[in-house]
């Protein structure tokens, strides 16, 4: 996405067939490697999908090869257990960074005694903050280790001069989504109202996604980005509450908006938070039918993005949660049938927030 001082790059790459997990790491890495050298991207981003058995074996990989190649090696990343779909326990990574038109650094390694490391990207009259893999305490009971995570949040936003009200948006994974997913929502609600956000006339909810996953041993987990702008002009981020096809996900129980928009030099970069077939009632629709879900969901998706001067065709990057593999066969089935672009897109096995969906997906588009 070409900008007036900067270009925005985002790259999807997966394993597509049935290979052992170290060549399947250096064929990725070593083609995500040159794709940043080329470009002379800066990343800003990193999540990488997979088993959590592979993950200090791919890291290791990825570490050499960026290592070899001259890369930023102090580049934090975000590991999630997603169950693989294509015989391979690494399933890949998505990357979203940027490369200045100068060729100046934008882009740099942060550290707080809280989060760990984050990455900062300086613009042109803002800060925005990506911290990742921000967790509870493992062992303790959920609501302890989701207050935790929540508040440890806060103070990493604070270590940097940011608080809630900066949040553009969560990704929040849980081990067992289905059993904690109550609790995080109230943890999250009653953490967000005491921070003033979802107030009448106060700032919005931030976008989300709340999926099954994990990271190590920890039960829950998140990563969050959030937007310091100085003035009028540099960057506006706009919350999406509702949709034309589904209303505030607060009247179900859930602290979230539906997406953002985020204009920065005349472009809109729009995050959908994670979307399943949920009607404007709040209630799940099409029970059993994941071909169905699966089409109500797109146009779930397609509806923000029409009402934000897009569609389909402006995704850029997307990830798919399906609850096991027949959802994941009828995800692909519909896409094919209708003749979708083919999007850059993620494909993981994992429970969605309800018993009863079977598929979700999340999504940055770029108008």
């Amino acid at each position: 996405s070409e900008r007036e001082s900067f270009t925005e790059y985002f790259i999807t790459a997966t394993v597509d067939r049935p290979l052992p997990v170290d060549a399947a790491a250096d064929e990725i890495f070593s083609q995500v490697a040159a794709a940043l050298i080329q470009r002379g991207i800066q990343p800003f981003q990193e999540k990488i999908y997979g088993f959590s058995r592979v993950r200090a074996a791919v890291l290791k990989r990825r570490d050499t090869i960026y290592r070899q190649r001259g890369l930023d090696r102090t580049m934090p990343v975000t590991w999630i257990q997603g169950a693989p779909l294509q015989g391979c326990d690494f399933v890949g990574l998505q990357i979203w960074g940027m490369a200045r038109r100068d060729g100046e650094a934008c882009v740099r390694t942060v550290e707080n005694p809280v989060t760990g490391r984050g990455r900062l990207w300086t613009g042109s009259g803002f800060r925005m903050l990506h911290l990742p893999s921000i967790s509870g305490q493992p062992g303790a009971e959920r609501v302890a280790q989701a207050t935790q995570m929540f508040t440890d949040m806060g103070l990493g936003l604070k270590a940097h001069g940011m608080g809630f009200t900066n949040i553009l948006r969560t990704w929040i994974y849980s081990a067992r989504l289905l059993e904690w997913y109550g609790d995080l929502n109230g943890v999250r609600t009653s953490i967000y109202r005491q921070a003033g956000l979802g107030s009448e006339g106060g700032p919005a909810f931030p976008a989300s996604t709340g999926i099954m996953g994990h990271s190590g041993d920890e039960e829950c987990i998140l990563d969050v980005l959030a937007l310091d702008a100085d003035g009028p002009g540099a960057a506006r981020a706009t919350p999406i509450s509702r949709s034309p096809r589904q209303g505030s996900s607060f009247n179900y129980g859930s602290s979230f908006s539906r997406g953002l928009a985020l204009e920065i030099e005349g472009r809109r970069t729009v995050f959908i938070s994670g979307t399943a077939s949920i009607n404007a009632a709040g209630e799940s629709t099409h029970i059993g039918d994941a071909e169905i879900q699966s089409l109500e969901a797109l146009m779930c998706i397609s509806a923000i993005l029409e009402e934000q001067g897009g569609g389909l065709q402006n995704i850029t990057s997307a990830t798919v949660f399906c609850k096991n593999r027949e959802a994941w066969e009828a995800w692909e089935r519909v896409t094919r049938l209708l003749g979708l672009p083919a999007l850059p897109k993620v494909c993981v096995l994992a429970d969605v927030c309800r018993h009863d969906l079977l598929v979700e997906m999340e999504a940055v588009a770029v108008i």
